[in-house]
């Protein structure tokens, strides 16, 4: 662009215009093309003074307002527990989509990801953009195992050292049927629907969900720790401590984690003779004075027990036998053994009462044959079997391969609730019960989404609790409390934080996260 000056006759005043010199192969010269008024020259300084702008070239400034304190709050949650790294490693390139796909689903989990360009319109995102339906389908589509191995091995090598890990399984229903892991099972939630099975393992110590996969939903769990065992190998290092009920009891699981070298603590099957014999060789110590513990109420013992470890070695074909040290936790609740007493003789007074009126109701058909005889059309009791059923009522039994205080391994175990917790959040806060997905790479994807809305949600539970915020507080309620604080963002001007109520200021200062700010 070349500058023109052209001096009005009639005034005398010096206009300034912009021209754009083109080449007139014709006459062989420059010309200038259309020109384009830009200012005049003062008469006495000489420089150049600009037009005013004409309404016309006014355009009106581009301003935005939305919601940003759910944002602010997320992201500063999302960096301390080390999903923004996590994150950032395992998907480089579509990481901030991830992210605020993840914090739609805290905010909005009862809303389909469809929904999700709405959203982003009124609220600040990591992506800042809207991700329409289409779009997102790709994203969840293009996230697999690779992906989902580095964001667990990231977590679990800044959460999982020297922690015990919890390990459970639900069950997720589906109305796919083109789905190859979704099969009939046994569905823990009762639902009448073929499903998939979701196995997680959460550290005790941090509260954060380190790990997870789908499992065909009729695969029974006590078939899925060999395999747990064995993806577990380069995610976790050092120690692996590990708690699960005793729905997963098999030997082959027992000698799987000891030939691994696991610390674990198990939940002991009643009908198992181990159980029977612990009760039985033990009964009399155990509800002795010195075992009782006056903060449970509860009384606890261990023994100490020789585990027939048996290992085959596919080259030699030969089967390694030998005694591994090993030991029971064992447990009697007199409360709860005087109730099930009561209740099993109602039980029996009841069956009674139909065996002699004839009235037989088909659920007590078993207890019919189990506990009674019918002696010259009467029924008589068989005081061997009902001797045999109450005599172990109240006593249950944990198994480890660590030594450590009855009661301390007691109080292990039942903090493994917490992942009875996540994956209460997985199917309300996250909306994750019947997921409505046709295609095994968006449900992986899907899922992945989920897991780190989780880990995310896990933290700010954990820091709530620790803060006493969860006694004034939902999660969802203090999440709708920040919401509210806006940021204006206007074309040509720094973006600017509204007001903050004194509500919105306490929640971020008793969890220790600055407020929010543009910079």
């Amino acid at each position: 662009m070349a500058q023109i000056r052209q001096t009005d006759k009639a005034t005398g005043i010096v206009y300034v215009y912009e021209a754009e010199a083109k080449w007139d192969p014709v006459k062989k010269q420059s010309r200038y093309g259309k020109r384009k008024l830009v200012g005049h020259v003062d008469p006495q300084t000489g420089e150049v003074v600009p037009n005013r702008p004409t309404r016309a070239s006014v355009s009106s400034p581009v301003s935005r307002r939305e919601f940003f304190g759910t944002c602010a709050l997320l992201d500063a949650v999302a960096e301390e527990s080390g999903v923004l790294p996590a994150l950032r490693c395992a998907l480089p390139h579509t990481w901030d989509q991830v992210l605020s796909l993840a914090y739609y689903m805290i905010c909005e989990g009862s809303s389909p990801l469809s929904r999700f360009p709405r959203f982003a319109a009124t609220h600040t995102t990591p992506h800042g953009k809207p991700i329409v339906s289409q779009r997102s389908s790709e994203l969840l589509a293009s996230i697999g195992e690779a992906e989902r191995d580095a964001f667990s091995e990231s977590l679990a090598r800044r959460h999982g050292e020297g922690d015990r890990l919890f390990y459970d399984t639900t069950s997720i229903s589906s109305y796919s049927e083109v789905l190859s892991q979704v099969r009939w099972g046994r569905n823990k939630d009762c639902v009448p629907l073929p499903q998939i099975n979701l196995a997680m393992l959460v550290g005790r110590e941090s509260g954060v969900p380190l790990y997870y996969r789908k499992v065909a939903g009729n695969i029974a769990d006590v078939t899925t720790v060999k395999t747990l065992v064995r993806d577990m190998e380069p995610a976790f290092t050092g120690k692996v401590r590990l708690v699960m009920d005793r729905g997963f009891w098999s030997a082959a699981n027992i000698n799987a984690m000891m030939y691994e070298h696991f610390k674990f603590l198990i939940g002991v099957p009643t009908s198992l003779k181990l159980f029977k014999d612990a009760v039985d060789t033990h009964i009399t110590k155990l509800r002795s004075w010195e075992n009782f513990d006056d903060a449970t109420g509860l009384y606890g013992m261990r023994l100490t027990c020789q585990w027939d470890y048996e290992k085959t070695r596919p080259r030699k074909g030969d089967v390694i036998k030998e005694k591994r040290r090993s030991y029971v936790y064992l447990f009697f609740d007199a409360s709860r053994a005087a109730e099930a007493e009561r209740d099993l003789a109602s039980l029996l007074r009841a069956c009674s009462r139909e065996l002699k009126t004839g009235n037989r109701i088909e659920a007590h058909e078993r207890y019919y044959d189990e506990y009674f005889d019918i002696v010259r059309g009467r029924p008589v009791g068989k005081d061997d079997r009902i001797a045999a059923a109450t005599a172990r009522v109240g006593y249950f039994a944990l198994f480890s391969n660590e030594v450590m205080e009855p009661f301390e391994a007691l109080a292990i175990y039942h903090d493994k609730d917490a992942i009875e917790k996540r994956f209460g959040d997985v199917k309300g806060l996250l909306n994750f019960r019947t997921p409505h997905v046709s295609t095994e790479e968006t449900l992986a994807g899907k899922l992945f989404v989920v897991f780190v809305a989780l880990v995310i949600a896990s933290w700010l539970r954990k820091r709530m609790k620790q803060t006493g915020l969860d006694e004034e507080y939902t999660l969802e309620g203090m999440l709708d409390e920040v919401e509210t604080i806006e940021r204006y963002t206007q074309e040509g001007h720094r973006p600017r934080i509204c007001e903050i109520t004194g509500k919105q200021r306490a929640i971020f200062e008793r969890l220790g996260y600055d407020l929010p700010t543009t910079s």
